[in-house]
């Protein structure tokens, strides 16, 4: 054999191993956009069952009688949720709000639980109590997020993030940014209907294995890395910009999900950048 045809048969061994990986991530992206698409009573029912053993109630307690839009998620509270607020302060203001809403008929006590009335069911089902609740826990959850993402910043860093939506597509970009995301701000969000949504995906992430869980925390695979490369994937999803935790956590709806720490020099850059791109 000429040397010319053994240089011809390695190309050829090249360009074959070179389509068989395009085939394949085209495979992959083609299954991922129908298990987007697929009912997946599996990852509803696991989760489902999480919010009715509390696992997903945590509750930002603010000490305003918005607090009783607790009680949108389940008939009862647990005493022990007030017991375990952390914050003295914040605890004894729920204390004294729940006395006024036992007060005015509410709540009633029932054994070690709190049960809500007929008469507070119809009171936060009032539109103007549901839009203060929501604006009321939103800055409760911003506030806890900001405290949690800054706690091991050092002076000259700024913690960057991304907010999630619950779009199957557009969510699993954040791994453009992160190799993992701590779930534990997707489940203490006020709205468990965005956080229950985004953790059923997560759970199809799972059971594909574009992402593998533990302990709290999604990590993405090889096989999800080779996924953000497809032309199939960039086509499909609208990839998250990732800003400071403040510049997200404005963001209405955003489910807040930290990314990587960055000097604040690089921090003002992309800032800056920002900014000229809005204009």
């Amino acid at each position: 054999m000429s040397t010319l045809d053994e240089i011809s048969g390695e190309i050829k061994q090249k360009t074959q191993g070179a389509v068989q990986f395009v085939q394949q991530a085209q495979h992959l992206f083609e299954y991922f956009a129908k298990l987007a698409n697929k009912e997946d009573n599996a990852a509803d029912n696991l989760i489902s069952q999480a919010l009715d053993n509390g696992e997903l109630s945590s509750f930002s307690f603010t000490g305003q009688t918005t607090d009783l839009s607790y009680f949108s998620q389940s008939d009862t509270m647990p005493l022990s949720a007030i017991r375990n607020i952390g914050d003295e302060s914040i605890k004894e203001a729920v204390k004294q709000s729940f006395d006024r809403a036992a007060y005015q008929g509410y709540i009633a006590l029932d054994g070690d639980n709190i049960r809500i009335t007929a008469k507070g069911k119809e009171y936060i089902s009032q539109p103007d109590f549901v839009r203060a609740a929501q604006a009321d826990h939103t800055a409760a959850y911003q506030k806890s997020v900001a405290k949690m993402a800054n706690a091991n910043t050092a002076e000259n860093e700024v913690q960057m993030c991304v907010g999630l939506r619950g779009n199957y597509f557009n969510d699993f970009s954040v791994f453009n940014h992160t190799d993992s995301i701590d779930l534990s701000t997707v489940i203490n969000h006020p709205d468990k209907k965005t956080a229950k949504q985004i953790l059923s995906n997560v759970k199809k992430w799972q059971s594909e294995g574009f992402v593998s869980v533990k302990d709290g925390i999604a990590t993405v695979t090889q096989k999800g890395k080779a996924l953000l490369t497809t032309a199939g994937f960039k086509a499909a999803s609208v990839p998250l910009t990732e800003g400071t935790v403040a510049a997200v956590g404005n963001v209405p709806g955003a489910v807040i999900v930290v990314t990587k720490k960055v000097v604040t020099e690089v921090a003002k850059a992309v800032q800056t950048a920002a900014a000229t791109q809005k204009r």
